[in-house]
């Protein structure tokens, strides 16, 4: 009884930590991450919602760098995302519409909601920017 005991704790401590490989494994609620990645998350959000996109793209890429596992790809697609629009605000509207579709790719294999954000919300709004040059970038679906 003792040992099978230790196995479940050992089991249930190691799954806690375990890192995640497939993107479609990471939760739409954020409870598995630690604070600081939480705070710099929500922090992006803020940037975004504030349309300070450059920021907010700074923002992305410090996660994106500092991420492992399937988050990591996650943050690489929302850089790019804010990277496409922030290319189109400095008239690069050919550059803009390369790194969207790198980031449509990079973004396809994770849920359309994860960690709260809604990645249709934000490829449909940076992809009005893209193409009529105006818009808010988003991250949660609005309405």
């Amino acid at each position: 009884m003792t040992r099978r005991l230790s196995t479940n704790v050992i089991t249930m401590w190691q799954n806690s930590h375990m890192t995640i490989m497939d993107p479609h494994a990471i939760p739409d609620s954020r409870a598995h991450m630690d604070e600081g990645d939480r705070l710099d998350l929500l922090r992006l959000e803020m940037l975004v919602a504030q349309g300070k996109v450059w920021d907010a793209q700074e923002a992305a890429e410090d996660l994106w760098r500092s991420s492992q596992d399937a988050h990591k790809e996650l943050f690489h697609g929302i850089s790019n995302a804010l990277t496409a629009a922030c290319a189109q605000e400095a008239g690069q509207p050919r550059g803009s519409r390369e790194i969207l579709e790198r980031t449509i790719r990079i973004l396809e294999p994770y849920p359309r909601r994860v960690l709260g954000l809604d990645l249709d919300a934000l490829i449909r709004s940076v992809h009005e920017i893209v193409n009529r040059g105006e818009g808010p970038v988003r991250l949660v679906r609005q309405g």
